[in-house]
This record gives C-alpha cells, structure tokens and sequence, in this order.
C-alpha cells in the first residue's frame, strides 16, 4: 500500500467531516443542549473526545451513501429555487 493510500484512508473521517461542516455543528449544539452542559465554564475532555469521536464515525458512515450531509442537502433544496429569481 503507497503513502497516499494510507494517507487518505486516514483523512477520509475529516474530509467527511469537512463535506457537512454545517451537520457537524449543529451536531453539536443540539448535543450540547441535550446533555445540559452548556452551564458548564469548560467541558471535560472526555465529552469533546466523544463529540468529536460521534460526528467523524456519522459523517464516514453518511459520506458512504451521499455526497453532502443532511443539512447540507436541505439547504441546497430550501435555496435552489433562488436559480429563478432574478
């Protein structure tokens, strides 16, 4: 196996990442609010490490099947009619 394969095989998680930033840090905010952590001044590693460990393993899976996130594609739904405005 050359570099570059191996390489890419281990960026493919934050190119994932990367190809729905917008999924990500909504990800994040909801999961924020959900475990009422948002009072805290700092949050424990092991809760970023999981955030970050989450959002990588769902946007490998997702990237599998589409080429943008979830909320990525609805964007692009909600703003394509704005092609036919002038």
């Amino acid at each position: 196996m050359t570099r570059i394969s191996v390489t890419s095989r281990l960026a493919r998680p934050v190119v994932a990442v990367g190809s729905m930033s917008l999924t990500a840090y909504v990800f994040h905010i909801v999961g924020i609010q959900l475990l009422g952590i948002e009072e805290l001044p700092g949050s424990p590693l092991h809760v970023l490490l999981g955030f970050i460990a989450a959002v990588m393993v769902f946007a490998t899976l997702w990237s599998r099947y589409a080429s943008r996130g979830p909320l990525e594609w609805l964007m692009a739904k909600a703003t394509g009619i704005a092609r036919h405005v002038r």
